[in-house]
């Protein structure tokens, strides 16, 4: 990677700092993101207790001869070291001219209470990272990465069904959080320019764990779906890795790659058997399904199978480890490596997204341990940056809030997951978002599939507006039909751009260019659009013409290979990983983007390429594969911060908990819960060995499987263990902790037309509580029925005449319905889904659960307004349209 960016442009955040306060992954990454893009990263370390990271596995050598912690190398670059002890008084006012000088603060763990942090700077954002949130019934709780994982609830459709629950692996929890708070100070930072006020932001891990199943939970808050584990019979083109000559692969079927196209691939016409055809037969048949494509696959390398299936447009993925991914073609070509002279035989991963004007940089090494102490005592005091202090241009009247981003516009053109998820979250800050939709290949989300299951599973009349994923994902947007196809869809299209400020696509990179709608053309019109263009592999290297989605995503970026049972095969996990870390990822670059406009009035272009975003949450992998030419092991649920870490059995059907101990003192301490163990706890407090941390395990699960798993979790933490229940969906909706925080937010809708009866169902909102007198965050509302703001748009925005917006509709370049859709195709058949594995089980009495929210933070979102019901005008009925 280059270390600055071409022209002259300064960096996104120039003249912002940031104040890193406290340890930990997820507080220093999401500095280190910030420093990346230009601002001025200070990390505050205690004189004489510096950052345990330093001291972390895999420790390196540099070019002087020092040992140093490789992981801390990669969290800290970019940064200054300013040694200061937080708790001495007699520091106290350097601190706080230090806090007085910042934009944005980040502070981990209660290293200082937020609210003395915001008295000392009103106008600063200050994220505050902690495990379960900054007050609450589970606050003072401890947790690792796996029992974060645990109560978060993705490990519960993580894994087999006939097996316990299974952990993603390394640390995935905490670059979770370290992402989330990225995005959240940046978008926190620019309400407090906005506004002149700042806020605090209590962002909990556990909460960013949860956010990953926005996709599940609708399932469940519409349905009564509990999802579970992978089932024992799965269908093999489902993206699940399998074997090939040298390792594995993943195939996956699609809405363009059907079973029949594999036989072609292969050369095999039993491929193209009707028993394969459907999801639901191909489970029925898995076995000599699988047999035949083992069969093949067994003879083919799997970068040989990858390379001519994805050419050919299938979705492929090939299982890669940390060798594999350092010598990746398509990665050196993206330029994502950064090496440091001082550093010499190291590649770090370096790059998220690309700004095309502000590009990310690196321009130092991790700092040591109070290097920058003597200039930045010297620097307190020294008045802040003007460029970063601009003055605020719209100053809400006392008592009176807004969300950060209003007044702006974004135009969705996405489809399916990430980037609906990022205009989703847009939404939620305050921005317009108008999702432009074709009216003849609907958003999957939007259809009656497994991907869409309608309230109550019913599909009569309208149901693609009712499709239970589709509300989470598009939640507060509005809709245009739109058909940009056809020259007359794209110029409506281009006089939309001439007045918005955002716009987002997640087409492959041709379609752009032959719609003559790329970054350079549209900026044409508007120099100060912001755009992004999200694609799997990225716009430019050998692979970027090719297909992807999360599954064989997950794979290919290396995930995979580190999550999976101990001395099993690589296995996928959660559900879609890689497309939350393009959602989060995106955010980072849009409102960077955005704050840099602000300064210089230009928009620049955003390429997002998923693929490369693995790299960043497999850093110690790829550092120690780097350090001792070895790879990690798949390890299980095994904890890299525990000393003993398991995930056993509790009294319930599935029901299971998630316990970490984390050295010698927690160990003694556990065995006085459990005395069984007692005999097997070392004496002389070294860590146990493999037999005695197995018969530690089994002691553990003799004890609690009789036990109900939050009972047992609050007995354990009380003696100072990390533990939690595995959670699922239902667990999640009564969580005193996330009700106490407000992570869900109730949405109404309306389930009939005029007049029609109202339901209201729970969303999952963001996690982080945002906590200010000027601005604030919240879901504005339900998402849009098919088309609802065509008449808004054309008329209002555009100021089209009546004759051209009939003749628009004449040419059904834009439509009231979808077009050729099937009228109430039958419902989904959820008990055979049940039998199958696929569903863990259906809760007849999910209304009790999610009809009553509580009181407190939730029932923020707007009821349905009178402009979710758009029609075409009665003059120019859409052809071929079903009633709407």
């Amino acid at each position: 990677m280059r270390s600055s960016g071409s022209g002259a442009d300064a960096p996104a955040l120039v003249g912002v700092r940031v104040v890193e306060l406290g340890y930990g992954i997820a507080g220093s990454f999401a500095a280190r993101l910030l420093a990346d893009l230009g601002a001025d990263a200070v990390k505050v370390e205690h004189p004489r207790d510096e950052d345990p990271l330093r001291r972390a596995e895999p420790l390196i050598e540099d070019a002087s001869g020092d040992v140093v912690g490789a992981l801390f190398e990669f969290l800290s670059w970019n940064k200054r070291s300013l040694a200061l002890d937080v708790d001495d008084l007699a520091s106290r006012p350097a601190l706080r001219a230090l806090v007085e000088s910042a934009h944005v603060v980040i502070v981990s763990e209660r290293a200082v209470a937020p609210e003395t942090l915001r008295s000392w700077n009103p106008r600063a954002a200050v994220v505050a990272v902690s495990r379960f949130g900054a007050d609450g019934p589970f606050a003072v709780r401890d947790a690792t990465d796996l029992v974060l994982q645990a109560t978060g609830g993705i490990m519960q459709i993580s894994g087999n069904a006939d097996r316990e629950p299974l952990k993603l692996g390394l640390r995935q929890s905490l670059y979770v959080a370290g992402l989330n708070a990225a995005y959240a100070a940046l978008a926190a930072y620019y309400g407090a320019l906005v506004t002149g006020s700042g806020a605090v932001l209590d962002l909990a891990i556990r909460d960013c764990v949860s956010a990953q199943l926005v996709m599940n939970q609708p399932f469940y808050a519409f349905v009564g779906i509990v999802q579970g584990r992978r089932p024992a019979v799965n269908d093999p083109l489902d993206g699940e890795p399998i074997p090939v000559a040298d390792g594995y692969a993943a195939l996956q079927v699609s809405a363009t790659i059907q079973s029949e196209q594999y036989a072609e691939l292969f050369g095999d016409e039993r491929l193209a058997d009707p028993r394969f055809a459907t999801r639901a037969r191909r489970i029925a048949n898995a076995a000599e399904l699988r047999e035949l494509l083992e069969g093949h696959l067994c003879a083919e390398r799997g970068h040989d199978l990858f390379g001519r299936a994805a050419d050919r447009g299938f979705l492929v993925g090939v299982v890669q480890g940390a060798r594999e991914l350092l010598e990746c073609p398509q990665l050196a070509a993206r330029d994502v490596w950064h090496s440091f002279p001082e550093l010499p035989g190291y590649r770090f991963p370096a790059v998220l997204a690309r700004l095309t004007r502000t590009p990310a940089r690196v321009v130092r090494r991790a700092p040591r341990h109070g290097e920058h102490s003597e200039e930045l005592l010297a620097e307190l005091g020294r008045p802040p940056a003007p460029a970063a202090r601009a003055p605020a241009r719209v100053r809400p009247r006392p008592g009176e809030r807004r969300r950060p981003l209003e007044g702006l516009r974004v135009l969705d053109l996405s489809t399916v997951f990430a980037v609906p998820y990022v205009a989703a979250i847009l939404s939620d800050l305050g921005a317009e978002v108008i999702k432009v939709e074709a009216p003849r290949r609907l958003d999957q989300t939007r259809l009656a599939s497994w991907h869409g299951v309608c309230f109550d599973n019913d599909t009569s009349g309208d149901y693609w507006n009712r499709q239970a994923l589709f509300q989470a994902l598009n939640r507060g947007k509005r809709s245009l039909s739109l058909d940009l196809g056809t020259e007359q869809g794209r110029d409506v299209l281009r006089a939309l751009v001439e007045r918005s400020d955002l716009l987002l696509e997640n087409f492959t990179p041709r379609v752009m260019r032959s719609w003559s709608t790329t970054y350079e053309e549209l900026a044409a019109l508007n120099p100060r659009l912001i755009m992004l263009s999200n694609t799997g592999y990225g716009s430019t290297g050998p692979w970027s013409a090719f297909k992807a989605q999360g599954t064989t995503l997950e794979v290919t970026m290396g995930l995979a290979q580190y999550t999976g049972y101990e001395g099993g095969r690589p296995s996928k996990a959660g559900q879609s990983y890689p497309d939350f870390l393009a959602a989060w990822s995106g955010l980072v670059a849009i409102l960077a983007a955005l704050v840099e406009r602000r300064r210089t009035g230009r928009g620049q272009w955003i390429d997002l390429g998923m693929y490369q975003l693995g790299l960043s949450v497999i850093p110690e992998a790829l550092l120690h594969y780097q350090a001792t030419g070895e790879d990690l092991p798949r390890r299980g649920n095994a904890d890299p911060d525990a000393l003993v870490s398991a995930v056993v059995p509790t009294a319930g059907d599935d029901r299971w908990l998630a316990v970490a101990v984390r050295d010698a003192d927690r160990l003694r301490a556990l065995a006085g819960v459990v005395p069984a163990l007692a005999p097997l706890v070392p004496a002389g407090g070294e860590a146990p060995d493999a037999e005695r941390r197995r018969l530690i395990v089994e002691a553990l699960a003799a004890w609690s499987k009789s036990r109900d798993g939050s009972e047992a979790a609050a007995e354990l933490q009380r003696a100072g263990i990390a533990a939690g229940p595995v959670c699922d969906a239902r667990d999640l909706l009564l969580d005193p902790q996330l009700r106490h925080r407000g992570f869900y937010e109730w949405v109404d809708y309306e389930r009939a037309d005029d007049g029609g009866e109202t339901v209201r169902r729970p969303l999952v909102g963001r996690p982080y509580r945002w906590e200010s007198e000027s601005t604030f965050a919240a879901i504005q509302g339900p998402p849009p029925c098919f088309g609802d703001a065509n008449e808004h748009v054309l008329r209002e925005l555009l100021g089209l005449s009546e004759e051209r917006i009939a003749e628009l509709y004449e040419l059904e370049v834009v439509t009231g319905a979808p077009l050729g859709l099937p009228v109430d195709p039958p419902p989904a058949d959820l008990e055979s889904m049940r039998a199958s594995g696929v569903i863990a089980a259906l809760d007849a009495r999910y209304r009790d659960v999610v009809g009553q929210p509580p009181g407190g933070r939730l029932g923020r979102a707007a009821a349905p307004s009178s402009r979710r019901r758009a029609r075409p005008p009665a003059h120019t009925p859409a052809r071929g349209a079903l009633p709407g």
